[in-house]
């Protein structure tokens, strides 16, 4: 249950053991699903913000600065979105580079989910992107799912203990 040194054979977090077919695991595919589940997230997000604009309420001094990063908010949603869901249009094949390239494009979006936050052009729902990604990623790398990239992409680690 807590760290150690010395690994348990029985633990299932550790070095999955089962044998890695050609259908992808089920962990790897419900990454799949809360990345894509999030991405569309992202774009709707980021169209009613556009939509929505700045609000009326806002002294002339500010609105300049709320527009600008309202504007880098939204076009980094539809970015980040589209790169994200590029990334994993090729984990069914079990590629390392797309996982990677996946998890770097859901590293920055929860950093712009949360720094839009903070800075005052999100909503609650930034936190709900947040989640849906952290989950994937997590996922995405769980034992089965890291057994079956390795196995596809012919890592020269496996099989190793």
């Amino acid at each position: 249950m807590f760290p150690t040194m010395v690994s348990d054979p029985d633990d299932k977090n550790r070095r999955y053991t089962g044998e890695v077919g050609s259908q992808w695991p089920r962990p790897l595919k419900t990454g799949y699903v809360l990345a894509l589940a999030a991405a569309v997230l992202l774009l709707v997000i980021a169209f009613l913000s556009l939509k929505a604009g700045t609000p009326q309420g806002i002294e002339p001094d500010v609105r300049d600065a709320f527009t600008r990063n309202l504007r880098v908010y939204a076009w980094g949603n539809i970015i980040l979105a589209a790169c994200i869901a590029s990334a994993c249009a090729y984990l069914e094949k079990g590629s390392k580079a797309a996982r990677r390239w996946a998890s770097v494009f859901i590293g920055l979006a929860v950093f712009l989910q949360l720094s839009g936050f903070l800075v005052g052009v999100a909503g609650w729902a930034a936190f709900v992107v947040v989640g849906l990604l952290v989950f994937a990623l997590f996922f995405m790398f769980r034992p089965a799912a890291n057994a079956y990239v390795d196995k596809r992409s012919g890592d020269v680690w496996e099989g190793v203990e």
